[in-house]
């Protein structure tokens, strides 16, 4: 098992404090985990200080003379794919007096983003075929590992131990015993009603990885769970890693546990996939297992829906802007579904109103776009504080006929941080409406009974 985040740890603790004189061969492979190429010891020392003080984000707990750490990649830095990244996921390594000793987790690998990110091109991988392919379960990432400090198994989540949480973006560590961490408990509480420490319990050394559902899915933001709801939760296993550090798939782990996973998506090749869940709104993802001929690090792809996260917006949320953008990317229709009947008979107004504003920008004059441009602004202005937003940006929409996009920009700036619920949503777009009918002159409707 070569875990990158182990390997880099204690191929700079040789080094830097046991006066270790590595081989080349052991330079190069630490350069490459980080990222580059070089034979020189120096260089792989300065590169290792720059990328664990900028994009490594390393969480220890004491006890006694022993540490317990886990390795997340850094939120406020884009990310960035090189063997080290994609290991930093949750990985938990034992220190003793500050030397790396072993690794007690060693989760998921990092799923990359297909077509949307530059190291999964479409031209490239969308002829590809899966092995496994499975519906991302949009909740809370979470592993199972045996502690030996504790004697039993024991959660992590993707950026904390069991005895961390989050005040804001501050780190709370609590006593090591202790579950401090609000999905740790919930997790843990599931385990003990469903007896599943006692299917663990038989793979001592490995590495589970599960996904925690509650009622609210976790694109949303929703605040952490209270320990008594846990029954609103629901656990799924994702895949298991054995002491070799093979990754499972998604059914491999289900049959080797026997407990419940993410449901399974008929494997084809992946533009296809793509094309299946682009437009869901009731599913987050596709995620895809990659065989790439190592069994301890398989491709991972993840193929993103561009609308569920706008429609779980408006579901529990009830955001205006989502169910507007939704609606002009003609999806209104299907988003009734998803949303109460009062949410929804607000989606019907605001269609309407969609549809009106859409007919006046439709018969904007070419030679009128730059001064029609200014209007919209000034219109938004009477409304809206601080508008970002250029009068030539809509004089291009306009004069493209891009009237998709000039609505979209329009209407995301009106109806920010409104709710469906409020009847002043509908009046203050209704409003809106009117005045820019009335300043940018006649509608379709209009023209026609002139």
């Amino acid at each position: 098992m070569v875990n990158n985040v182990y390997f880099i740890e204690r191929f700079v603790y040789l080094a830097a404090h046991e006066k270790y004189e590595p081989p080349e061969e052991e330079i190069v492979a630490a350069a490459r985990i980080l990222g580059l190429h070089t034979k020189k010891l120096g260089v792989v020392l300065e590169r290792y200080k720059h990328v664990f003080s900028r994009y490594v984000e390393k969480r220890c707990t004491d006890v006694d003379n022993v540490s317990v750490c886990i390795y997340v990649w850094n939120r406020r830095v884009p990310f960035k794919a090189f063997p080290l990244s994609m290991h930093l996921t949750g990985t938990v390594l034992l220190f003793k007096d500050g030397e790396p000793q072993e690794v007690l987790a060693y989760p998921i690998p990092k799923a990359l983003s297909y077509a949307k990110s530059s190291d999964v091109p479409e031209e490239r991988y969308g002829s590809m075929v899966p092995v496994e392919a499975t519906k991302r379960i949009d909740g809370w990432q979470v592993t199972a590992y045996y502690n030996p400090i504790l004697g039993r198994w024991v959660w992590a989540t993707r950026y904390a131990l069991h005895n961390m949480y989050f005040e804001g973006r501050k780190i709370v560590v609590e006593p090591f015993d202790s579950l401090a961490n609000p999905f740790v408990y919930v997790a843990n509480r599931l385990a003990d009603r469903e007896g599943l420490y006692k299917l663990l319990d038989r793979f001592r050394g490995w590495t589970f990885t599960f996904v925690l559902q509650g009622p609210e899915p976790a694109i949303t933001k929703p605040p952490y769970p209270l320990g008594e709801d846990y029954d609103k939760y629901t656990l799924y296993v994702v895949m298991a890693r054995d002491p070799e550090g093979r990754l499972y798939t998604w059914k491999e782990t289900s049959k080797l546990l026997g407990y419940r996973c993410p449901e399974p998506v008929e494997p084809k090749e992946l533009a296809l996939l793509y094309r299946e869940v682009r437009r869901s709104i009731s599913v987050r993802s596709y995620l895809a297992y990659i065989d790439v001929k190592d069994p301890e690090n398989p491709l991972i792809i993840e193929l993103e829906s561009e609308v569920y996260p706008e429609a779980m917006y408006v579901k529990y949320l009830y955001d205006a802007k989502s169910a507007a953008l939704l609606i002009t990317d003609n999806l209104g229709d299907k988003l009734k579904h998803v949303v109460d009947p009062t949410v929804s008979r607000a989606l019907d107004d605001m269609t309407h109103a969609i549809n009106r504003l859409q007919n006046i920008l439709s018969r904007i004059e070419e030679d009128k776009a730059l001064e029609s441009g200014w209007e919209i602004i000034r219109t938004l202005s009477e409304y809206r504080e601080n508008i970002s937003i250029r009068a030539e940006e809509l004089a291009k929409a306009i004069r493209e006929k891009n009237i998709n996009r000039l609505t979209r920009k329009i209407l995301g700036i009106l109806l920010e941080n409104l709710s469906l619920t409020s009847k002043n949503t509908i009046e203050i777009l209704n409003s809106f409406v009117a005045k820019i009918e009335k300043r940018l002159g006649p509608t379709a409707e209009s023209q026609s009974q002139s």
